[in-house]
């Protein structure tokens, strides 16, 4: 719709310089017609619609390349010298046909619509659809250039042609905002026309021999050029307001630099903290991995040794059971070799008693005494070799209990000495795993000391930027508050635009009007 709508203005300012330079081209008809007298109200209205829709534009950023000041320096209506032989050929050649300068009833409403439409586009730009930025630049070129030779031929025409459509005064009141930003109201026909001109007016209605013509076509000129100054003025003031938004943008701009080199040494210094924390991180888990691999070998020495001191007590309980049953035997032997001893007194005492006997008996008869020999013998021999049979018993009892306790004393004996050789060793190797876990420790406890003061200075660090972020929130709310005061601005800039465009329209509705009247006049007169 937006590209429409400029294509549109294109169109109608290219159609307009062409019935401009039409009109310069053509000679001044000695007296005005109705139909031409109507047709000039309607250019000098196209002419006013245009430069107000261009001051619009203007107000609302469609000229991005040009300020307000640089506009009305290019712009001004008054000793311009342009070269139109380029684009519309020399002024002097009368031998082309041009189109009369008049707009039929149906484009006449047709260009009002597109009029309106233009209006409500540019009174609304944030509605407008992006567009692309070279396009922008191309048409607003064009614009210009248009614009320039529509003004220069303007002021050629004003210089070559005097005379134009009479324009009646009216009287109304529109209200308008003035720089203080207080309304104050506007009489048409009382303070668009300053006194001085008020009183050559009042002389010139009281002189005689001066046509009626003459004195509306001097008023017309005078309005016109009252027009030009009231444009201009608002042109001034639109520049003065557009350098002071420049102006507060470009403090806004400097205020934002040193907040953002703040910003970006703060985060510089975050990405630093972040990486020195990255980095403490890394070490902590590699002291983390290598204490955890020294409590791995720690755990399975202990293991070890709790296992070595098992086993140790194990054995040593076999050999205290060994030596017990070591004691139980030797008692037994001692036992037993006082029962051998108590049989063999108790076999000496019989065989004294034996001798005895035999000596008794030998008295009383040899024969006897061969019998009690022969017989004493043989209860010796039996004796002997019962007491042979029982040793042979006892030793054959004995002896492989004896033997197997022997070797398992030992074994025992092998077994204690292999322990006490681990256990030397295995306290040979806790020494240094001693001295590691005590250096595990000292860097663990400098590790901690390490860490806090690192939480410290990240705390500090914290408190820091929380200072910054609460002064940059300070400046921001300074900085919104100056926008704020901006905003106001704009819209104290805005109502001036509408009051603006309404005196236009009251403008139009007037000329309107008095064409109308002046037609009917005229009809009545021929």
């Amino acid at each position: 719709m937006v590209r429409e709508l400029e294509c549109c203005v294109v169109l109608f300012i290219q159609l307009f310089l062409g019935e401009w330079s039409s009109m310069l081209v053509s000679p001044p008809p000695p007296v005005l017609s109705p139909g031409h007298h109507s047709a000039q109200c309607r250019e000098e209205l196209q002419f006013t619609l245009g430069y107000q829709l261009f001051t619009l534009g203007s107000l609302h950023g469609y000229c991005p390349g040009n300020s307000l000041s640089d506009l009305r320096s290019t712009y001004k209506m008054e000793d311009q010298e342009m070269n139109f032989e380029q684009a519309y050929g020399s002024l002097s050649e009368t031998d082309k046909t041009f189109e009369p300068l008049f707009i039929e009833e149906e484009d006449g409403d047709y260009f009002e619509d597109c009029l309106e439409e233009i209006e409500a586009a540019l009174t609304l730009p944030g509605e407008s659809m992006p567009y692309s930025i070279k396009c922008r630049e191309a048409l607003q070129a064009e614009f210009n250039g248009l614009m320039q030779q529509m003004l220069a031929q303007l002021d050629v025409f004003d210089a070559a042609h005097p005379t134009t459509a009479p324009l009646e005064l009216f009287s109304e009141t529109v209200n308008k905002m003035d720089k203080n930003g207080f309304t104050k109201t506007i009489e048409f026909g009382e303070t668009c026309i300053p006194e001085k001109e008020q009183t050559v007016l009042e002389v010139e209605d009281n002189a005689v021999g001066i046509p009626v013509e003459a004195k509306h076509e001097l008023s017309a000129t005078m309005e016109i050029q009252k027009l030009r100054e009231v444009f201009e003025s608002c042109i001034e003031e639109v520049g003065q307001l557009e350098r002071r938004r420049d102006e507060l943008v470009q403090e806004l701009l400097e205020l934002e630099e040193p907040m953002a080199q703040e910003l970006q040494t703060v985060r510089e210094t975050l990405g630093e903290e972040q990486g020195l924390l990255s980095k403490v991180r890394l070490e902590r888990q590699s002291l983390q991995e290598e204490t955890q691999k020294t409590k791995r070998r720690l755990f399975i020495a202990v293991r070890d040794c709790t296992q070595r001191q098992v086993q140790l007590e194990l054995q040593q309980k076999e050999v205290e059971q060994l030596n017990q049953a070591q004691e139980e035997l030797k008692a037994f032997a001692v036992k037993l070799t006082e029962e051998i001893a108590k049989i063999h007194s108790d076999h000496q005492s019989h065989l004294q008693e034996l001798q005895k006997q035999l000596n008794t008996t030998q008295e009383s008869s040899k024969k006897k005494n061969r019998s009690y020999v022969t017989q004493g013998r043989r209860a010796s021999c039996d004796l002997q070799q019962y007491l042979q049979g029982g040793i042979k018993a006892l030793e054959e009892f004995y002896e492989p209990r004896l033997v197997s306790l022997l070797k398992r004393r030992e074994a025992t004996m092998d077994a204690l000495s292999k322990a006490k050789e681990q256990c030397q060793e295995l306290r040979a190797k806790l020494g240094p795993l001693r001295e590691e876990e005590q250096m595990l420790r000292l860097q663990r406890t400098c590790l901690e000391e390490r860490i806090q003061l690192m939480e410290r200075q990240r705390r500090e660090n914290v408190e820091q930027y929380r200072d910054t972020v609460d002064a940059l929130e300070e400046n921001i709310r300074e900085l919104k508050t100056e926008l704020k005061i901006q905003t106001k601005k704009t819209e104290e800039l805005d109502m001036l635009k509408n009051n603006t465009a309404k005196e236009l329209f009251f403008y139009r509705e007037h000329v309107d009007g008095t064409c109308k009247q002046e037609s009917s006049v005229m009809v009545e007169k021929t």
